[in-house]
């Protein structure tokens, strides 16, 4: 993983309402620069400017752009632990292969269709810290379970078969398609496309099975 030079320690946590306004704004900032010029354009100065502080006061809050970096992702993260837990409620009443298709594509669409420019970079260009990965990595596998839960007994190799739902779900969005003109395609006309793939798949996997 590259390196990101030597760290500094945050040395407050923000507590108070203009505080958390303040985070919040350097975060959004972040975001945004992230999102547009990559990490290679992601330095802790030109994320004070845009958020209108100084870096004096970006570095109150965050030790370097690691840090801060880690901030955009855990935000991100988090938004995909509620929509597992979500999904995993709505899949006790074991899903179709079809339906867990729709829940799974519909899911990963919903969160990364508000900036996938950033989503991507955070996936290919950012080297993320350990913890940060970690948390991935359990996210991932929570996923690899709830989808496999739901395949047993429907296609020939489940564990397999979630394993490739969830990781080609996720690269395929992550890379979210760009329209001639570079600007992201339409969710919907993805969500459509994905499906089908998917769909395909699990069909030839259940003739397989010999499912029904």
């Amino acid at each position: 993983m590259p390196s990101t030079g030597k760290r500094r320690k945050a040395v407050r946590r923000p507590k108070q309402q203009r505080s958390q306004a303040t985070v919040a704004a350097i975060i959004s900032a972040g975001a945004r620069i992230l999102g547009r010029k990559g990490w290679a354009g992601f330095t802790t100065n030109a994320v004070a400017a845009r958020a209108g502080v100084s870096i004096g006061s970006l570095y109150e809050y965050f030790g370097d752009k690691q840090a801060l970096v880690d901030a955009i992702a855990d935000a991100h993260i988090a938004h995909g632990e509620l929509l597992v837990e979500q999904a995993r409620a709505l899949a006790s009443g074991q899903l179709s292969p079809r339906d867990l298709v729709d829940v799974l594509v519909e899911g990963a669409i919903a969160l990364h269709a508000d900036d996938p420019d950033l989503h991507r970079v955070l996936s290919s260009d950012v080297p993320l810290s350990p913890q940060i990965r970690q948390r991935v990595a359990r996210l991932r596998a929570g996923l690899v379970e709830l989808v496999l839960a739901s395949l047993r007994g429907q296609v020939s190799e489940p564990r397999i078969a979630a394993q490739l739902l969830v990781d080609v779900t996720d690269s395929i969005v992550h890379r979210w398609w760009v329209e001639d003109n570079g600007r992201p395609g339409d969710p919907h006309r993805l969500a459509a496309e994905l499906k089908t793939m998917l769909g395909a798949y699990l069909d030839r996997s259940r003739q397989a099975c010999g499912a029904r």
